[in-house]
């Protein structure tokens, strides 16, 4: 009888013990959830805080495009950062950066699969003057091209990556983003980071043109090879300390650090020359509970309409200067 007593008491504590860990173990797991859920809910509110900023900006650029549709530059209001916007527990702002004053990566090559000389021509030179060879246009222009033909001695068709320690295939369409870049021959660590702030990867299927109202000054003193990037920078400063713009591409020509420029060669290049914008990329930042959540939207303006082509939520390290 004793012995009897002795296990069910046992039994009993074993019991008592299974059933308290069993609760703490469903407590844990609430409260893991309760903070998964909470998690989530700032989440999507913040996403919901991002795509009414995105909602903003849009709105913006279609009054702009009503307003003054001939032309696009720093002076106007899409361009002035967004103020931190209460909302509950936190604030979102942002601010509106012109891709189409970069270069566009994928003007280098035609619809046709072809070179386009006269991007080819300014991207070179646009490599020079950030400390890399021209030569390395080649293997961009390899990365789009449909073919599998190398284009010069710096170029690399997918025989080339595929002998890289990861090994990948050249792509052999279209950039889709700028950091696709970094996979390019060439182009890798620091090498990547010199050429950034100067050029964009737009979805056009057609060429597109640089605004010379918010190009940096290096790239337009990278139209050709003898202009004094000193002389373009104070021309350009000159212009926007009295609040000017260019009305036309024409202008430009007109100022004194670009007068030595020869007429073939301002044809040639003026092709890829315009003073209105077509593609804006969005800095949201939003802060709810003291965290921090930001986003970039990729928004495309034609015909006095607003599209979002792209939306990341990546960390954003270094917002880009107009």
């Amino acid at each position: 009888m004793k012995q009897q007593k002795g296990v069910a008491l046992i039994t009993i504590l074993v019991m008592v013990a299974l059933a308290t860990i069993l609760a703490a173990t469903i407590a844990k797991h609430q409260g893991n959830t309760a903070e998964s859920t909470g998690y989530l809910m700032r989440q999507n509110q913040s996403l919901l805080y991002a795509k009414s900023a995105e909602a903003f900006f849009s709105e913006l650029l279609i009054q702009d495009a009503e307003n003054s549709p001939d032309v696009d530059h720093l002076a106007e209001t899409w361009a002035q950062p967004m103020p931190p916007f209460p909302v509950e527990d936190g604030f979102v702002s942002g601010t509106l950066r012109d891709e189409s004053g970069k270069f566009n990566l994928n003007n280098l090559v035609n619809a046709d699969g072809t070179p386009n000389p006269a991007a080819q021509l300014w991207f070179e030179q646009l490599l020079v003057r950030v400390g890399l060879p021209a030569e390395l246009s080649q293997a961009v222009i390899d990365w789009q091209d449909p073919d599998d033909q190398i284009t010069g001695a710096m170029g690399a068709e997918s025989n080339y990556y595929q002998g890289l320690s990861h090994p990948y295939l050249a792509a052999n369409s279209k950039f889709q983003s700028v950091d696709e870049l970094r996979l390019v021959r060439g182009f890798e660590g620091k090498k990547f980071d010199l050429i950034r702030p100067y050029i964009s990867a737009l979805p056009s299927v057609s060429t597109t043109k640089v605004n010379i109202n918010t190009a940096p000054a290096l790239l337009l003193a990278s139209i050709d090879k003898n202009l004094d990037i000193n002389a373009v920078q104070v021309a350009l400063k000159e212009k926007m300390a009295n609040l000017g713009y260019f009305k036309s591409v024409d202008e430009l020509w007109a100022l004194d650090a670009f007068k030595n420029i020869d007429q073939d060669s301002k044809t040639k290049i003026s092709t890829l020359l315009d003073v209105k914008s077509s593609y804006f990329k969005a800095y949201i930042e939003v802060v709810l509970s003291e965290r921090k959540r930001q986003f970039t939207s990729d928004l495309m303006r034609n015909n006095k309409k607003v599209y979002v082509y792209s939306r990341s939520l990546t960390p954003i390290f270094d917002i880009p200067q107009n």
